[in-house]
């Protein structure tokens, strides 16, 4: 099982021997480096912004929400960005097309927010055939984070808003 290197103690693995090695599933710069471009530009993707098709007036003030509509998306904002969920998911191993873990809960951070609006931009990256409808739902992204995100849960909860999508008209669903 992956894990941050940073957040675990010798002295709870002692006397068991440790291995130290480059995440899986990227490739391998030199040593323990891995090259995350990939990684990256899945993230960007996703366009990890708030996006407003209306301008919020400046003289309007702060933009505030209620700690309901905080708690919407508050799990998945607690994503470091560490990639074990993609070393850890086999489906992202066999096929690194796939947009993967860490990019679907951003999506989903984003398109639970209140004040965005850019859900209609996301989808189409997100429910395309390397989006959410590759997962097998395996489960080990959200067992291995060690923020305790569930990337598992917003990828089985994206599936759903693609299928919404699809059986509801187009615009009977609120943005």
């Amino acid at each position: 099982t992956p894990k941050l290197t940073c957040n675990a103690f010798l002295r709870d693995y002692w006397p068991r021997s440790i291995t130290v090695e480059p995440l899986n599933n990227f490739p391998i710069v030199r040593d323990l480096v891995i090259d995350m471009e990939d990684f990256m530009d899945k993230l960007k993707s996703v366009k990890p912004w708030i996006i407003r098709k209306q301008d919020y007036p400046l003289g309007a003030g702060e933009h505030r929400q209620t700690m309901d509509q905080i708690d919407e998306f508050r799990q998945f904002s607690e994503c470091i960005n560490c990639m074990l969920c993609y070393a850890a998911c086999p489906v992202y191993g066999l096929n690194n097309e796939f947009l993967g873990p860490a990019a679907t809960a951003l999506a989903r951070r984003y398109n639970l927010d209140s004040r965005d609006q850019g859900l209609t931009e996301r989808l189409p990256m997100l429910a395309n055939s390397e989006g959410v409808w590759e997962c097998s739902f395996v489960g080990e992204c959200s067992v291995v984070c060690p923020k305790g995100v569930d990337p598992a849960k917003a990828i089985q909860q994206t599936k759903l808003d693609t299928t919404m999508r699809f059986v509801l008209p187009f615009g009977t669903r609120e943005e």
